[in-house]
């Protein structure tokens, strides 16, 4: 019986065939690539410039997505925050309502004449609004008319209301430039006419031997408990009879968001 065996070789002769042929392809490109740079290269970036082109619309696309979602992300984060400082709002002029409206009892109670105070947001401030003004988003819907004094605080009045709308108001500041008002000293109680020179600024020019010392306060007529401004500085010289008397708002203005008006009953 004759038995027939596998060659067992053949398949290492197909795969050194497979080796010689490779090795010939990578000699020929080598040569190709030697002896022609410049056509070599431009058939190579021939080939790789689709593959460029699909990379950068992909990795644009994939940008733009990536951009997309920060944006969004960014925006969710802003608008919760807004979010949180409306509440934040409400709450604090639902707890001043409370407050006014049990101070305005306890008046009545007392046979004590109160005004209502309203809370007020500030929609602009210089230098958007005129100069030395601003524009709050409380009118004649709240009941507000001109000649309503205005407050930062509970003690810091800041100027008055110069004119209405609906839905809006301007309020002057006193210390607008040019604008002289008598305030009083708190310490001693006698009344100075006051000129605003804007920003928040007085000046007072008073005889040298006028009692006046840095840190006093001025308040408005009539309410010594309130702040107008205080005395930073005195300008004296040795050839004038009169000294130079600087007052600041002792708050800043330009941070607050919210103010109060009193409105006249």
């Amino acid at each position: 019986m004759k038995m027939t065996y596998l060659l067992k070789n053949k398949p290492k002769r197909i795969f050194t065939g497979k080796v010689i042929v490779f090795i010939i392809l990578f000699v020929l490109l080598f040569s190709f690539i030697f002896f022609f740079p410049s056509w070599s290269r431009s058939f190579s970036h021939s080939l790789a410039r689709p593959f460029w082109f699909v990379k950068d619309v992909v990795f644009s696309g994939l940008g733009r997505v990536s951009d997309f979602l920060i944006l969004k992300n960014a925006l969710i984060k802003e608008n919760a925050t807004l979010k949180e400082e409306i509440n934040l709002f409400k709450l604090k002029t639902t707890d001043y309502d409370i407050l006014v409206e049990e101070n305005l009892d306890l008046k009545k109670r007392m046979g004590i004449a109160g005004n209502r105070r309203i809370i007020s947001t500030i929609l602009a401030k210089p230098p958007q609004s005129p100069y030395d003004s601003l524009v709050i988003d409380a009118g004649g819907n709240k009941g507000i008319s001109p000649g309503d004094k205005v407050y930062l605080s509970e003690y810091l009045i800041i100027g008055e209301i110069d004119s209405v709308t609906e839905h809006t108001s301007l309020v002057k500041l006193f210390s607008s430039g040019g604008n002289k008002r008598n305030f009083v000293l708190n310490r001693t109680g006698v009344s100075f006419s006051l000129v605003g020179s804007g920003g928040f600024n007085f000046s007072l020019e008073v005889p040298k031997d006028t009692d006046i010392l840095e840190g006093d306060d001025f308040s408005y007529p009539g309410e010594p408990s309130t702040i107008v401004g205080k005395v930073f500085s005195i300008e004296t010289s040795a050839k004038n009879a009169f000294k130079t008397v600087y007052i600041r708002f002792p708050a800043n203005l330009f941070q607050s968001k919210f103010v109060f008006i009193e409105i006249s009953q």
